[in-house]
């Protein structure tokens, strides 16, 4: 059974996501300056604030983190520093790839597994911000979506790098 077909079906598939919610996320950075600008502006032109503008600046920041997760994760474009890597025995390096890589898929596991636990919490009390009385959860949920795409981009990390493994013996 040939297996190249569908994993690259699943790769494309995990790449357009990554590319829409890095849409997405450049969208409300895009919506979260114009209100800044405005708040500022209805703040010391008119004496006027806009009501709610922190809280809605609260939730653009955090569609703005989880939609480009992933896709700096699939761009490697993450800071990393790799100082003494490069010293560093191939084989040695291999392992502390692997154990990076799978560090980081744990903790976004549990991020997105306590994240919706959470956002289920919220949906069933009702949570909602101060001023605007937002329902909270389906931030939550975008979070919770943000680390499941990450999650995928590790996995598909880790088996880059053992596919790449060749000459580490």
């Amino acid at each position: 059974m040939d297996l190249i077909k569908p994993l690259h079906v699943l790769l494309n598939i995990l790449k357009r996501l990554s590319i829409y919610l890095a849409y997405i996320g450049a969208f409300f950075l895009f919506a979260m300056m114009c209100l800044t600008m405005a708040d500022v502006a209805g703040r010391y032109i008119f004496n006027a604030p806009i009501l709610g503008a922190f809280e809605l600046t609260e939730f653009m920041v955090l569609i703005l983190i989880f939609s480009f997760l992933a896709y700096a994760q699939a761009n490697k474009s993450h800071v990393s520093v790799d100082l003494f890597m490069m010293f560093l025995p191939k084989k040695l390096k291999f392992y502390i790839e692997i154990f990076n890589h799978l560090a980081c898929l744990a903790i976004m596991m549990l991020i997105a597994w306590m994240g919706f636990e959470k956002a289920l919490e919220m949906m069933e009390t009702g949570v909602s911000s101060p001023n605007l009385a937002l329902p909270t959860y389906p931030f939550v949920f975008f979070l919770v979506l943000g680390c499941a795409v990450m999650c995928i981009e590790f996995i598909k990390d880790i088996a880059m790098i053992f596919k790449n493994r060749k000459g580490v013996q």
